[in-house]
Protein backbone atom coordinates (compact mmCIF):
# COMPACT_ATOMS: atom_id res chain seq x y z
CA UNK A 1 0.00 0.00 0.00
CA UNK A 2 2.84 2.41 0.90
CA UNK A 3 4.53 1.71 -2.46
CA UNK A 4 1.27 2.38 -4.34
CA UNK A 5 0.77 5.68 -2.51
CA UNK A 6 4.37 6.70 -3.25
CA UNK A 7 3.89 5.95 -6.95
CA UNK A 8 0.62 7.90 -7.06
CA UNK A 9 2.20 10.96 -5.43
CA UNK A 10 5.15 10.78 -7.86
CA UNK A 11 2.77 10.66 -10.84
CA UNK A 12 0.79 13.64 -9.49
CA UNK A 13 3.93 15.68 -8.96
CA UNK A 14 5.21 14.94 -12.46
CA UNK A 15 1.85 15.63 -14.12
CA UNK A 16 1.27 18.88 -12.24
CA UNK A 17 -1.88 17.54 -10.56
CA UNK A 18 -0.51 17.81 -7.06
CA UNK A 19 -1.62 20.95 -5.27
CA UNK A 20 1.21 22.41 -3.16
CA UNK A 21 -1.30 23.59 -0.56
CA UNK A 22 -2.19 20.01 0.40
CA UNK A 23 0.29 20.31 3.22
CA UNK A 24 -0.65 23.70 4.64
CA UNK A 25 2.11 26.12 5.46
CA UNK A 26 2.29 27.05 9.13
CA UNK A 27 1.23 30.66 9.59
CA UNK A 28 4.11 33.01 10.36
CA UNK A 29 3.62 35.67 13.02
CA UNK A 30 6.36 38.28 12.51
CA UNK A 31 6.08 41.52 14.45
CA UNK A 32 5.78 44.51 12.16
CA UNK A 33 5.38 48.23 12.75
CA UNK A 34 3.51 50.61 10.49
CA UNK A 35 6.61 52.38 9.17
CA UNK A 36 8.26 49.05 8.44
CA UNK A 37 5.17 47.91 6.54
CA UNK A 38 5.21 51.12 4.48
CA UNK A 39 8.88 50.72 3.66
CA UNK A 40 8.39 47.11 2.55
CA UNK A 41 5.34 47.99 0.44
CA UNK A 42 7.23 50.76 -1.35
CA UNK A 43 10.24 48.53 -2.05
CA UNK A 44 8.08 45.66 -3.31
CA UNK A 45 5.71 47.69 -5.49
CA UNK A 46 5.92 46.60 -9.12
CA UNK A 47 3.70 49.53 -10.05
CA UNK A 48 6.24 51.93 -8.60
CA UNK A 49 9.02 50.18 -10.49
CA UNK A 50 7.01 50.47 -13.68
CA UNK A 51 6.42 54.20 -13.09
CA UNK A 52 10.16 54.63 -12.57
CA UNK A 53 10.79 52.96 -15.93
CA UNK A 54 8.19 55.26 -17.46
CA UNK A 55 10.30 58.24 -16.33
CA UNK A 56 13.30 56.83 -18.26
CA UNK A 57 11.12 56.07 -21.26
CA UNK A 58 9.58 59.56 -21.29
CA UNK A 59 13.03 61.13 -21.02
CA UNK A 60 14.33 59.14 -23.99
CA UNK A 61 11.28 60.16 -26.05
CA UNK A 62 11.85 63.77 -25.07
CA UNK A 63 15.51 63.61 -26.12
CA UNK A 64 14.56 62.01 -29.43
CA UNK A 65 12.06 64.79 -30.08
CA UNK A 66 14.69 67.37 -29.17
CA UNK A 67 17.12 65.86 -31.68
CA UNK A 68 14.54 66.45 -34.43
CA UNK A 69 15.00 70.21 -34.03
CA UNK A 70 18.09 72.10 -35.19
CA UNK A 71 17.00 75.32 -33.49
CA UNK A 72 14.39 76.68 -31.12
CA UNK A 73 11.57 78.21 -33.15
CA UNK A 74 9.53 81.20 -32.07
CA UNK A 75 5.84 80.33 -31.49
CA UNK A 76 3.60 82.39 -33.72
CA UNK A 77 6.25 82.56 -36.46
CA UNK A 78 6.33 78.91 -37.48
CA UNK A 79 5.16 78.43 -41.04
CA UNK A 80 6.97 75.21 -41.89
CA UNK A 81 4.61 72.27 -41.08
CA UNK A 82 7.52 69.95 -40.23
CA UNK A 83 9.08 72.45 -37.85
CA UNK A 84 5.74 73.18 -36.22
CA UNK A 85 5.01 69.51 -35.69
CA UNK A 86 8.52 68.84 -34.36
CA UNK A 87 8.31 71.75 -31.93
CA UNK A 88 4.92 70.69 -30.62
CA UNK A 89 6.15 67.10 -30.34
CA UNK A 90 9.04 68.28 -28.17
CA UNK A 91 6.69 70.25 -25.93
CA UNK A 92 4.37 67.23 -25.62
CA UNK A 93 7.17 64.82 -24.77
CA UNK A 94 8.65 67.26 -22.28
CA UNK A 95 5.26 67.49 -20.58
CA UNK A 96 5.02 63.68 -20.50
CA UNK A 97 8.46 63.49 -18.90
CA UNK A 98 7.57 66.07 -16.25
CA UNK A 99 4.30 64.30 -15.54
CA UNK A 100 5.98 60.90 -15.23
CA UNK A 101 8.13 62.29 -12.43
CA UNK A 102 5.05 63.59 -10.66
CA UNK A 103 3.33 60.25 -11.18
CA UNK A 104 6.12 58.59 -9.24
CA UNK A 105 5.47 60.86 -6.26
CA UNK A 106 1.72 60.29 -6.55
CA UNK A 107 2.14 56.51 -6.67
CA UNK A 108 4.46 56.57 -3.67
CA UNK A 109 1.94 58.67 -1.73
CA UNK A 110 -0.81 56.27 -2.77
CA UNK A 111 1.15 53.25 -1.52
CA UNK A 112 1.79 54.94 1.83
CA UNK A 113 -1.91 55.72 2.30
CA UNK A 114 -3.01 52.27 1.10
CA UNK A 115 -0.59 50.49 3.43
CA UNK A 116 -1.76 52.55 6.40
CA UNK A 117 -5.37 51.79 5.55
CA UNK A 118 -4.79 48.05 5.24
CA UNK A 119 -2.70 47.98 8.43
CA UNK A 120 -5.49 49.76 10.30
CA UNK A 121 -8.15 47.57 8.68
CA UNK A 122 -6.60 44.56 10.41
CA UNK A 123 -6.81 46.31 13.78
CA UNK A 124 -10.45 47.22 13.19
CA UNK A 125 -11.27 43.67 12.05
CA UNK A 126 -9.61 42.27 15.18
CA UNK A 127 -11.92 44.35 17.38
CA UNK A 128 -14.99 43.28 15.41
CA UNK A 129 -13.89 39.67 15.79
CA UNK A 130 -13.63 40.12 19.58
CA UNK A 131 -17.17 41.52 19.69
CA UNK A 132 -18.48 38.54 17.70
CA UNK A 133 -16.83 36.11 20.15
CA UNK A 134 -18.49 37.84 23.10
CA UNK A 135 -21.84 37.77 21.32
CA UNK A 136 -21.49 34.07 20.52
CA UNK A 137 -20.58 33.26 24.11
CA UNK A 138 -23.61 35.23 25.33
CA UNK A 139 -25.96 33.33 23.01
CA UNK A 140 -24.52 30.00 24.18
CA UNK A 141 -25.11 30.89 27.82
CA UNK A 142 -28.64 32.09 27.03
CA UNK A 143 -29.40 28.81 25.25
CA UNK A 144 -28.00 26.80 28.17
CA UNK A 145 -30.11 28.83 30.62
CA UNK A 146 -33.29 28.26 28.57
CA UNK A 147 -32.64 24.53 28.42
CA UNK A 148 -32.05 24.45 32.16
CA UNK A 149 -35.37 26.21 32.77
CA UNK A 150 -37.21 23.84 30.46
CA UNK A 151 -35.68 20.83 32.20
CA UNK A 152 -37.26 21.93 35.49
CA UNK A 153 -40.61 22.64 33.85
CA UNK A 154 -40.23 26.38 33.38
CA UNK A 155 -40.20 28.61 30.31
CA UNK A 156 -40.15 32.35 29.57
CA UNK A 157 -43.55 33.94 30.07
CA UNK A 158 -45.86 33.67 27.08
CA UNK A 159 -43.78 31.02 25.33
CA UNK A 160 -43.95 27.27 25.10
CA UNK A 161 -40.81 25.33 26.12
CA UNK A 162 -40.26 24.21 22.51
CA UNK A 163 -40.64 27.75 21.17
CA UNK A 164 -38.28 29.15 23.82
CA UNK A 165 -35.58 26.63 22.92
CA UNK A 166 -36.11 27.17 19.20
CA UNK A 167 -35.78 30.93 19.60
CA UNK A 168 -32.59 30.61 21.66
CA UNK A 169 -31.13 28.16 19.13
CA UNK A 170 -31.93 30.57 16.31
CA UNK A 171 -30.21 33.38 18.19
CA UNK A 172 -27.15 31.22 18.72
CA UNK A 173 -27.10 30.24 15.03
CA UNK A 174 -27.23 33.92 14.05
CA UNK A 175 -24.44 34.73 16.48
CA UNK A 176 -22.33 31.90 15.09
CA UNK A 177 -22.91 33.14 11.54
CA UNK A 178 -21.83 36.63 12.61
CA UNK A 179 -18.77 35.12 14.28
CA UNK A 180 -17.79 33.25 11.09
CA UNK A 181 -18.32 36.41 9.05
CA UNK A 182 -16.11 38.43 11.41
CA UNK A 183 -13.45 35.71 11.28
CA UNK A 184 -13.55 35.74 7.47
CA UNK A 185 -13.36 39.54 7.38
CA UNK A 186 -10.31 39.40 9.64
CA UNK A 187 -8.66 36.87 7.34
CA UNK A 188 -9.51 39.06 4.36
CA UNK A 189 -7.96 42.09 6.07
CA UNK A 190 -4.80 40.12 6.87
CA UNK A 191 -4.51 38.84 3.31
CA UNK A 192 -4.85 42.35 1.85
CA UNK A 193 -2.03 43.59 4.09
CA UNK A 194 0.09 40.50 3.50
CA UNK A 195 -0.12 40.99 -0.26
CA UNK A 196 1.34 44.48 0.09
CA UNK A 197 4.21 43.47 2.35
CA UNK A 198 5.14 40.16 0.74
CA UNK A 199 3.78 37.67 3.26
CA UNK A 200 1.81 34.50 2.57
CA UNK A 201 -1.99 34.84 2.70
CA UNK A 202 -2.20 32.58 5.75
CA UNK A 203 0.41 34.52 7.74
CA UNK A 204 -0.79 36.48 10.74
CA UNK A 205 1.72 39.26 11.48
CA UNK A 206 1.61 40.87 14.89
CA UNK A 207 0.97 44.57 14.41
CA UNK A 208 3.07 46.54 16.85
CA UNK A 209 1.53 49.97 16.31
CA UNK A 210 -1.93 50.97 17.46
CA UNK A 211 -3.89 53.75 15.78
CA UNK A 212 -3.04 57.06 17.38
CA UNK A 213 -5.93 59.50 17.48
CA UNK A 214 -4.69 63.08 17.21
CA UNK A 215 -7.30 65.74 16.45
CA UNK A 216 -6.66 67.90 13.44
CA UNK A 217 -4.98 71.13 14.41
CA UNK A 218 -6.69 74.44 13.78
CA UNK A 219 -6.69 74.91 10.02
CA UNK A 220 -7.36 77.96 7.89
CA UNK A 221 -9.43 75.93 5.45
CA UNK A 222 -9.31 78.30 2.49
CA UNK A 223 -5.53 78.64 2.77
CA UNK A 224 -5.14 74.87 3.04
CA UNK A 225 -7.29 74.34 -0.05
CA UNK A 226 -5.12 76.78 -1.99
CA UNK A 227 -2.01 74.91 -0.88
CA UNK A 228 -3.48 71.58 -1.97
CA UNK A 229 -4.39 73.06 -5.35
CA UNK A 230 -0.86 74.38 -5.75
CA UNK A 231 0.61 70.92 -5.15
CA UNK A 232 -2.01 68.77 -6.88
CA UNK A 233 -0.57 66.82 -9.84
CA UNK A 234 -3.97 66.60 -11.54
CA UNK A 235 -4.45 70.37 -11.32
CA UNK A 236 -0.90 70.93 -12.58
CA UNK A 237 -1.48 68.65 -15.56
CA UNK A 238 -4.78 70.33 -16.41
CA UNK A 239 -3.12 73.74 -16.33
CA UNK A 240 -0.24 72.49 -18.47
CA UNK A 241 -2.80 71.20 -20.96
CA UNK A 242 -4.11 74.75 -21.22
CA UNK A 243 -0.59 75.99 -21.96
CA UNK A 244 -0.18 73.28 -24.60
CA UNK A 245 -3.49 74.23 -26.21
CA UNK A 246 -2.39 77.86 -26.32
CA UNK A 247 0.89 76.84 -27.95
CA UNK A 248 -1.07 74.88 -30.53
CA UNK A 249 -3.35 77.87 -31.07
CA UNK A 250 -0.34 79.96 -32.10
CA UNK A 251 1.00 77.24 -34.44
CA UNK A 252 -1.23 76.30 -37.33
CA UNK A 253 0.89 73.22 -38.14
CA UNK A 254 1.34 71.89 -34.58
CA UNK A 255 -0.38 68.62 -35.47
CA UNK A 256 1.66 68.14 -38.63
CA UNK A 257 -1.09 69.55 -40.80
CA UNK A 258 -3.06 72.75 -40.98
CA UNK A 259 -5.64 73.18 -38.24
CA UNK A 260 -8.21 75.97 -38.59
CA UNK A 261 -7.80 78.80 -36.11
CA UNK A 262 -11.36 78.47 -34.78
CA UNK A 263 -10.74 74.80 -33.99
CA UNK A 264 -7.56 75.71 -32.10
CA UNK A 265 -9.45 78.42 -30.25
CA UNK A 266 -12.17 75.97 -29.18
CA UNK A 267 -9.53 73.49 -27.96
CA UNK A 268 -8.09 76.20 -25.68
CA UNK A 269 -11.55 76.84 -24.26
CA UNK A 270 -12.07 73.11 -23.68
CA UNK A 271 -8.72 72.80 -21.90
CA UNK A 272 -9.59 75.78 -19.69
CA UNK A 273 -12.90 74.17 -18.72
CA UNK A 274 -11.07 70.90 -17.90
CA UNK A 275 -8.68 72.89 -15.71
CA UNK A 276 -11.56 74.54 -13.88
CA UNK A 277 -13.22 71.14 -13.33
CA UNK A 278 -9.98 69.66 -11.97
CA UNK A 279 -9.61 72.53 -9.51
CA UNK A 280 -13.26 72.30 -8.45
CA UNK A 281 -13.00 68.54 -7.85
CA UNK A 282 -9.92 68.86 -5.62
CA UNK A 283 -11.36 71.88 -3.83
CA UNK A 284 -14.63 70.10 -3.04
CA UNK A 285 -12.95 66.82 -1.99
CA UNK A 286 -10.60 68.66 0.37
CA UNK A 287 -13.37 70.65 2.02
CA UNK A 288 -15.56 67.55 2.40
CA UNK A 289 -12.72 65.71 4.13
CA UNK A 290 -12.23 68.61 6.53
CA UNK A 291 -15.85 68.51 7.69
CA UNK A 292 -15.79 64.70 7.87
CA UNK A 293 -12.73 64.91 10.13
CA UNK A 294 -14.45 67.37 12.46
CA UNK A 295 -17.54 65.15 12.65
CA UNK A 296 -15.43 62.11 13.54
CA UNK A 297 -13.68 64.09 16.27
CA UNK A 298 -17.04 64.92 17.83
CA UNK A 299 -18.13 61.28 17.67
CA UNK A 300 -14.80 60.15 19.12
CA UNK A 301 -15.15 62.39 22.16
CA UNK A 302 -18.57 60.96 23.01
CA UNK A 303 -17.43 57.38 22.38
CA UNK A 304 -14.51 57.88 24.76
CA UNK A 305 -16.98 58.70 27.51
CA UNK A 306 -18.85 55.54 26.61
CA UNK A 307 -15.66 53.55 27.21
CA UNK A 308 -15.41 54.87 30.75
CA UNK A 309 -19.06 54.07 31.42
CA UNK A 310 -18.76 50.53 30.04
CA UNK A 311 -15.57 49.86 32.02
CA UNK A 312 -17.20 50.98 35.25
CA UNK A 313 -20.29 48.88 34.54
CA UNK A 314 -18.12 45.79 33.98
CA UNK A 315 -16.17 46.45 37.17
CA UNK A 316 -19.38 46.62 39.21
CA UNK A 317 -20.88 43.53 37.58
CA UNK A 318 -17.74 41.51 38.33
CA UNK A 319 -17.89 42.54 41.98
CA UNK A 320 -21.55 41.55 42.16
CA UNK A 321 -20.74 38.24 40.46
CA UNK A 322 -18.07 37.47 43.06
CA UNK A 323 -20.61 37.83 45.88
CA UNK A 324 -23.31 35.90 44.03
CA UNK A 325 -25.49 38.87 43.13
CA UNK A 326 -24.92 38.66 39.35
CA UNK A 327 -24.80 35.83 36.86
CA UNK A 328 -22.20 34.76 34.32
CA UNK A 329 -24.56 36.07 31.64
CA UNK A 330 -24.51 39.51 33.25
CA UNK A 331 -20.71 39.52 33.14
CA UNK A 332 -20.59 38.39 29.51
CA UNK A 333 -23.14 41.05 28.50
CA UNK A 334 -21.05 43.75 30.20
CA UNK A 335 -17.91 42.44 28.50
CA UNK A 336 -19.68 42.52 25.14
CA UNK A 337 -20.89 46.08 25.73
CA UNK A 338 -17.33 47.20 26.49
CA UNK A 339 -15.95 45.36 23.45
CA UNK A 340 -18.53 47.05 21.21
CA UNK A 341 -17.61 50.52 22.43
CA UNK A 342 -13.89 49.76 22.03
CA UNK A 343 -14.50 48.51 18.52
CA UNK A 344 -16.35 51.70 17.71
CA UNK A 345 -13.47 53.76 19.04
CA UNK A 346 -10.89 51.87 16.97
CA UNK A 347 -13.10 52.20 13.89
CA UNK A 348 -13.39 55.97 14.37
CA UNK A 349 -9.63 56.22 14.94
CA UNK A 350 -8.93 54.39 11.68
CA UNK A 351 -11.33 56.57 9.71
CA UNK A 352 -9.85 59.72 11.23
CA UNK A 353 -6.23 58.70 10.63
CA UNK A 354 -6.97 57.83 6.99
CA UNK A 355 -8.85 61.06 6.27
CA UNK A 356 -6.22 63.12 8.04
CA UNK A 357 -3.56 61.82 5.66
CA UNK A 358 -5.81 62.16 2.63
CA UNK A 359 -6.66 65.72 3.67
CA UNK A 360 -3.02 66.65 3.15
CA UNK A 361 -2.63 64.72 -0.12
CA UNK A 362 -6.03 63.96 -1.67
CA UNK A 363 -4.37 62.71 -4.85
CA UNK A 364 -3.08 59.72 -2.86
CA UNK A 365 -6.58 58.24 -2.57
CA UNK A 366 -6.77 55.12 -4.72
CA UNK A 367 -9.10 55.43 -7.71
CA UNK A 368 -9.50 51.65 -8.07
Amino acid sequence: MYRILTVLISIMLLSGLWVPGVWAKEAATPEIGLNEAISIAINKSNTLKKVNLEIDKAYENRQEADDELDYTPVPGNIYNPMVGAAWYSLLSHDLSWQMSKRNYIVEEDRIVLETCQKYWNVLVAQEKYKVSKHNLKKSEIELANIRALVNVGMAPQGMSPAMAIKQAEGKKAASFAAYVTAENELSKAYEALNKLIGLWPEDRPILKDNILFTPLEDVALDAHVRSVLDHSPSVWLAEEAVSMAKYAQSMMFAMGKYTPYEVRKIEVQQAELDSMNARDAIRMATREMYYALRNIEEAYASTEKGIQTAQEALRVIKLLYEVGMATELDVVQAEEALAEVKQGLVDLSAQHAYLKMAFQKPWAISRN
